[in-house]
Order: structure tokens, then sequence, then C-alpha cells
């Protein structure tokens, strides 16, 4: 048995995607184990269950808030969200060749696609709060710069499905900004009838 020690580009190439898998999988178990310890210490008593109030504001948000609950996202924000990540796994695989695996991103590019299409249909929604808005638009800042940084580092190992990473970040941050972009147009329109 001939054995060929791994070098230079084939060594990266085989170091990248255990680096990614192992990060990946330290996050997740890093959120799970601290959301873990915080249920614990909520049910053993061990974290009050009501936060003490701040100097001069009282928490109007019931137990266990001390900040307030989550706000539903929007289905304009969704919907483009779902467009990005998938035109970007869309993109991250078509260095493979053309094949069965780039339906892993045109079902969540067409899905976002019905969805922005059904949109339409809705009824006008009360506008989304500037803050929320700000927060897409730092969040698409944010990811989008993240995910073009990955994407050109990748590329000085060439072109090919190491680019996913970036690539999928990337459409996430343009579907922020999509909808940083779009949601002021929403309101003030009728929705069609005759269906």
């Amino acid at each position: 048995m001939n054995i060929v020690p791994l070098t230079g580009l084939a060594f990266i190439g085989v170091l990248i995607p255990l680096v990614l898998f192992v990060a990946i999988a330290a996050i997740i178990i890093a959120v799970l184990y601290f959301r873990h310890k915080e249920r614990m210490a909520y049910l053993t008593g061990g974290r009050p269950t009501e936060p003490p109030p701040a100097p001069g504001n009282g928490y109007p948000y019931p137990p266990p808030y001390g900040y307030p609950p989550p706000m539903p996202s929007s289905p304009l924000a969704m919907a483009l969200n779902t467009v990005g990540i998938g035109l970007g796994i869309t993109v991250g695989l078509l260095p493979v060749g053309f094949g069965p695996w780039l339906i892993v991103g045109l079902i969540p590019l067409f899905v976002g696609l019905v969805r922005l299409g059904l949109l339409q249909f809705d009824p006008p929604r009360p506008p989304v709060s500037a803050g929320e808005r700000l927060r897409w638009l730092r969040r698409g800042l944010w990811t989008g710069g993240i995910g073009l940084a990955l994407t050109l580092a990748f590329l000085t190992l060439g072109v090919g499905p190491w680019l996913l990473p970036g690539t999928i970040t990337l459409g996430y941050g343009a579907g922020q900004l999509g909808a940083y972009a779009l949601e002021p147009h929403l309101h003030g329109r009728t929705p069609p009838t005759g269906l």
C-alpha cells in the first residue's frame, strides 16, 4: 500500500472542512449548554423569578422576562432571508456542476420567491419599528461583510464548494439589507382583489 502524505493545498482542502465542522459543533454545544444552565438555575430557584427593578423604571413584562418578549419577524424579512440563503447555497454549489445537489439551494430559493409573491395578497400590516429596521441594517452589514470576506478568502483556494460558508452568509446579509430597503414600500398599498 502506497500512502501519499498530504501537503500544501491538499492538506488545506482536508483541514478547512474539518475545522468548520468542529467550530459549528462547538458553537451548537455551547449554546445548548448555556441554555440548559439557565433553565436549571430558573427551576431550582438560583435565578430570581422577577428581575430587580431598575432605578426609575419598573419592569412591565411578566416573569421570566426582564426585557420585552421577542417580536415576531416580518414576513418580508423572512421571505428575503430564505431567498438569500437559497441563492447563496445554489451559487456555492454551482462550481461542483449541474446536478441533483443543486436542489438543496433551489428549494429554499423558490420557497422564498413564492413567499414574496404571496405577500402581495396579504392585507396591509402596521409598519415595522425603526429599531427593528435598524437591527436589519446592522445585521445585514455585519453578515454581508463577513460573508464577502469568507468568500474572498476561500477564493484563494479556487472556485469550489468550500465557498458555501461565504455565499450563504453573504446571501443572508443581502436578505437583511433587502428587508431594510423594501419594508417601507409595503405600507399604504392595497392588496389586489378579484381572486
